[in-house]
């Protein structure tokens, strides 16, 4: 798939809750939704409004990876 493409996939919403579902089996602990074209996450135990925030979901994945709860 193009970057366009993809995007495309994740523009509908049953797409992008399965994705959001996905990241948070394999993350424990962790809140991942999707808003107009941009990933988030949270951990839990962080402050409401804390989150990472990247528009690309494999990025925010290995974010999540690295990150292991520890807000950056």
């Amino acid at each position: 798939m193009t970057p366009e493409e993809t995007v495309a996939y994740y523009d509908q919403p049953a797409n992008a809750q399965a994705m959001c579902d996905l990241l948070e089996r394999v993350f424990p602990g962790w809140t991942v939704w999707r808003t107009e074209r941009m990933w988030h996450a949270r951990y839990e135990g962080w402050l409401p409004h804390t989150a990472v925030h990247e528009a690309n979901a494999g990025l925010l994945t290995l974010t999540m990876r690295l990150g292991g709860g520890v807000c950056s």
